[in-house]
């Protein structure tokens, strides 16, 4: 894919990763060493870089900040040898003219897709206009540089939750080219899968999702891993988790032993039931411990100062998290580092 002159790398089916933020102690400032660093673990596990979403405390950043964070992951890719990675950012903003000019600046800065939630600031006013709502993200698609994914996240855009006709519907548009469902609900993804699958689709959008997807499938993917082998029997093409940061390693061996399972191969698909039962597990206590809890995993697990402090009102971590994250998580990680 060529954008504003620049050739840009295909997104991958597969596990993506939404990558902490890390904050200097003390300092409130980006430490940009410690995020070249994350980007560089997952991606050469095999997962997907995405940057400045939920987890990445995107909202707590300035425009600024969200470039600066774009040029250091981009130079981190390259400078490892992964000049072919995907970079996905989050470009969200207030409105609509404010999301175009942060996918702009995503766009200059070395991004080669953007994924896009709804502003839900005035989700009292907009949760009942739903063309409102489709007028948004259209908005954002016709004057994108990038290809956009749709960010259906309900806990982050004041509860409004997107149906699989709406979705289906932005599905068509010519500058979509997936979504992330983070309201937990794979029949939706099954629903638009059926959609995305039919041969009247992939005769309209194949051309397009040829040159920005590898492989030309429209990405279907839940936000969490605790569903990943349950989603790929609905048809879905991976997940975007944040406990991709914590096990990448393990999330990437079960979607690979689930795709083989589903092909056929019962070892693998009974491999895969068995590390998705790990995932599950794992995963539940990354989302109960959530932000704080995975960048005090990646300090205490991998390096010192790779996760880094949470920027307020985001706290601090008391120490019954700390316990939770290092007593439970430790049979995992001595599994992920066996990998």
């Amino acid at each position: 894919m060529v954008s504003n002159g620049v050739r840009r790398p295909l997104w991958r089916n597969g596990p993506g990763v939404p990558l902490t933020t890390p904050f200097k102690a003390g300092l409130d400032e980006i430490d940009h060493q410690a995020l070249a660093k994350q980007v560089v673990r997952c991606a050469k596990a095999g997962i997907n870089i995405v940057l400045l979403g939920t987890t990445g405390e995107a909202s707590h950043l300035s425009n600024a900040e969200r470039k600066a964070a774009v040029v250091t992951a981009r130079r981190a890719l390259d400078d490892a040898g992964l000049q072919d990675a995907p970079l996905l950012v989050g470009t969200g903003g207030g409105s609509l003219q404010t999301t175009l000019e942060l996918t702009q600046e995503a766009a200059d800065a070395g991004a080669s897709h953007a994924i896009v939630i709804l502003p839900g600031y005035f989700s009292f006013a907009m949760r009942n206009d739903r063309q409102a709502i489709l007028d948004f993200f259209k908005g954002v698609m016709d004057r994108s540089p990038l290809p956009v994914m749709i960010y259906n996240f309900p806990g982050a855009a004041g509860g409004i939750d997107m149906s699989s006709d709406e979705l289906s519907e932005l599905a068509d548009h010519d500058n979509c080219f997936g979504v992330k469902l983070t309201c937990g609900n794979i029949g939706k993804g099954h629903r638009i899968a059926n959609y995305v699958r039919s041969a009247e689709y992939k005769k309209r959008k194949g051309a397009y999702l040829d040159s920005v997807v590898e492989g030309g499938d429209f990405q279907i993917l839940p936000g969490f891993s605790d569903t990943l082998l349950s989603a790929l029997t609905a048809h879905h093409t991976g997940c975007i988790t944040s406990t991709g940061a914590l096990f990448p390693k393990t999330i990437r061996r079960l979607y690979d032993q689930g795709l083989k399972g589903l092909a056929g191969d019962q070892a693998a698909f009974n491999e895969a039931r068995q590390l998705q039962d790990r995932i599950a597990r794992s995963d539940g206590i990354a989302v109960a411990t959530s932000f704080q809890g995975a960048k005090h995993f990646l300090d205490h697990f991998v390096e010192q100062g790779l996760g880094g402090e949470c920027r307020l009102p985001l706290g601090k971590i008391d120490e019954k998290t700390k316990r939770k994250v290092e007593e439970a998580l430790k049979e995992d990680v001595e599994f992920e580092n066996s990998l």
